[in-house]
């Protein structure tokens, strides 16, 4: 049998009858044709290939898994622990603390800050975004552009607000 006739035979493309071959499942004899080497195959090997390609292959929709609780020594709490789930369960925990810190610089309130933020500025002293740049601009508040954003020194901003009272 031919490549084609071979793969009508097992209802499969010649393409996939390449893959049989090239994986080891089916076996084929090369003979001298008139421009190339045709393949030919073995008809029973094909029939018992096609057995065993017809068998049905049955997988569960789901695993089962028991989820064993153990009492940790010198606490009061149950531990689930069953591989892949105690896996999980820790791995969310992590991400979930990763996560709840944004970042990994101390935190200082606003009011122990040196430098302020525009929007630092804005919560301190109750302005308006627009005031405090109206400010910058007319020279009256000093500032300046670091990085991506407005930066104010606080004893600029705390004299600029006793100067308005």
């Amino acid at each position: 049998m031919n490549k084609q006739e071979a793969a009508d035979f097992l209802g499969v493309s010649v393409r996939a009858l390449e893959r049989y071959v090239q994986q080891g499942r089916i076996s084929v004899k090369y003979e001298k044709g008139k421009t190339r080497p045709t393949a030919n195959f073995d008809s029973s090997e094909l029939e018992a290939f096609k057995e065993e390609l017809n068998q049905p292959t049955v997988k569960p929709a789901f695993e089962s898994r028991q989820i064993a609780t153990e009492h940790q020594p010198g606490t009061e709490k149950l531990v689930k622990t069953s591989g892949e789930i105690g896996v999980i369960d820790k791995l969310s925990s992590i991400i979930e603390g990763l996560l709840s810190t944004n970042d990994n610089q101390p935190k200082v309130p606003v009011a122990d800050k040196l430098l302020l933020s525009m929007a630092e500025a804005q919560a301190l002293t109750g302005l308006s975004r627009e005031f405090l740049k109206d400010a910058i601009a007319a020279s009256e508040l000093k500032a300046k552009v670091i990085g991506k954003g407005w930066r104010i020194k606080r004893s600029d901003l705390d004299e600029y607000i006793n100067q308005l009272f």
